[in-house]
Formats: C-alpha cells, structure tokens, sequence
C-alpha cells in the first residue's frame, strides 16, 4: 500500500512511519515547524520517501499528493496557548490547511483519508467517561479547529463519496517525546531526572486517559484495516481508564525509586478538570484494544526497559 502521512516527522508520526514502513511504501510531508529532518534520519535511511513543504500550499498538494491508496493527516498547530493568542493562524493549519489536503485527495481519486482530531474537543465535560456522541464543548481555538476539521472530513466522504475517520487521540506519552507534544509525564520525567520535587498545579485531583504511543498506532492502523464503508466516521483513541494527577506523580516516583516530593502550585487558568474516554466504539468497530498499562508504559520510560 502507498501511503502519504502528513506531520510524519512529529512524535506519533515517527513512530507510525516506522510501524507503516513494513510491507508499505510511506511518504512523509513535512514543514519541520515542531520537528526536524535530523529525527526521521533513520527513517529516510530505511526507504521512506520526504516531501518538505506546508499545507497551506494548495498548488504543491495537489501536485505530489497523487497515485497513494490511503493519506493519514497528522499535521497541526497544537499549542493550545499558541492558538489563543493567534487563532488565525491556528484555523490556517487546522482548517484551511485540512481542505487543502482533502481537495488534493478529491482531484486525485485517493478515496481513503484518516485525520488525527483530539480529546481537546470534548472540553470539560459534565458527564464522564465522554462518548463519540458527547456533545462537543471546545474552550480554546485549537479545539475548535479540530471539530471544524473533522466536519470537513465528514462532509468530503459524503459530497465526494471517500472513505475517511477521525481519531480523537488522549493524552499519548512514550519514549523520544517531542518538546511540542511534552506533557507532564514529559515534565514529571525530567523533574524526576534532576532529583527535584513534582510540581502539580492545583489540588492535582485533575484526571487524564493516558495512552502509550504504541497503542495509539495501534489504533491508526486498525482504522487503516477497517476504513472501507466509514464516512467521516469519529472513534476515541484512549484506554477507558483516568488517573488524577497526584496518582501520576505517586506512581512515577514510586517506579524511580526515588524519595521526592509532590509540590502544589497554583492551578493555571485553561487546564481541563476531567478526562476519560469510552473506547467501546473503537473497540467494537475496528477491533482495537489498548494493550499496555500505565505503570508498565511509565516503567519502560523511566527504566529505560
């Protein structure tokens, strides 16, 4: 199968090249803005094709998006702070940039599409865990953008009869971490690292569905293996289970071995208070099952196994 990822060389997108590139021939399409050609060396080396150019450049789409069976979007503006401050830009990316890629699919028959949407569309729901049919509640202009984007998707398989999902990703952590994507897992590790106190902002009761990065690829390629039929078709890419913040930080230092302590800060304004999916769909739909637990995801990062 050709296969055309966008975002290739950011965190989830490294790792799923490396899954896809076995039996696949992959194209990356990249801008480097949270990456760099120096991650994916290993990659190129392997045989995956790069493409460096933005989404926001229609013509160039619609030139080298041609003779793939499938394109997996995973290019974004992520920085939710970047997005409040600048929310053009983000919907440029987000929004604008999505069509371009679907239009370029459209005009060159490629019918099967996969987008990477986010928890973040969910906000902060009244009832959890949240469901694909929770009414969508977004607090910040990347939220937005991704329900706007996955509204496209769903609007392209109708109008033009293509093959497509969103993944509505959690919170995914695991081994080589960008800075873009860092989280506090990331933060917790390096604080952990220089033998100093967790800090938790708020009363750290705050609860997120942490998923491994190689469970989440599991889930993108299961809806490779299950995308005929599928019309913008939308499945949370989570575990079921949430922990609080406190639970994390207790968990992480009980698995270093260390003797920290956990230091409260004030809470930052914006923060989600709580965060859970219900993975049923998914896992009836596409056959997808989380395999790795938090502890066993938190002890290969921080042992190093």
């Amino acid at each position: 199968m050709k296969i055309f990822v966008t975002g290739g060389a950011g965190f989830i997108g490294r790792h799923l090249v490396e899954s896809l590139n076995h039996g696949n021939e992959v194209t990356i399409f990249e801008n480097f803005s949270n990456s760099s050609k120096q991650e994916i060396s290993n990659l190129l080396q392997d045989g995956v094709t790069l493409v460096q150019g933005d989404l926001t450049d229609r013509d160039l789409l619609k030139k080298v998006v041609r003779d793939y069976d499938l394109v997996i979007h995973l290019a974004a503006k992520i920085d939710i702070k970047e997005s409040i401050k600048n929310p053009h830009l983000s919907n440029e990316i987000n929004v604008k940039g999505t069509i371009n890629l679907l239009k370029a699919c459209v005009d060159n028959s490629i019918l099967k599409f996969i987008a990477a949407s986010s928890a973040s569309i969910y906000g902060d729901p009244e009832v959890i865990p949240v469901t694909e049919e929770t009414v969508p509640n977004p607090i910040s202009p990347y939220a937005a953008d991704k329900l706007a984007m996955e509204s496209y998707v769903h609007a392209f398989a109708n109008t033009f009869k293509m093959n497509s999902i969103s993944l509505r990703f959690f919170n995914v952590y695991g081994k080589s971490q960008s800075n873009a994507y860092a989280g506090v897992i990331t933060k917790f590790m390096q604080r952990i690292a220089s033998n100093k106190p967790l800090i938790v902002f708020g009363d750290g009761k705050n609860t997120r569905d942490y998923i491994h990065i190689k469970d989440l690829v599991q889930g993108i390629s299961k809806a490779i293996d299950h995308i005929d039929g599928k019309k913008g078709r939308t499945y949370n890419i989570a575990t079921g289970k949430s922990v609080s913040i406190n639970e994390l930080a207790e968990l992480m230092i009980s698995i270093s071995g260390k003797n920290l302590e956990i230091q409260h800060d004030p809470p930052r304004e914006g923060d989600l208070r709580f965060s859970e999916a219900n993975i049923q769909r998914a896992i009836d739909e596409l056959n997808y099952q989380p395999n790795i637990t938090l502890k066993e995801g938190l002890s290969k990062l921080l042992l190093n196994r």
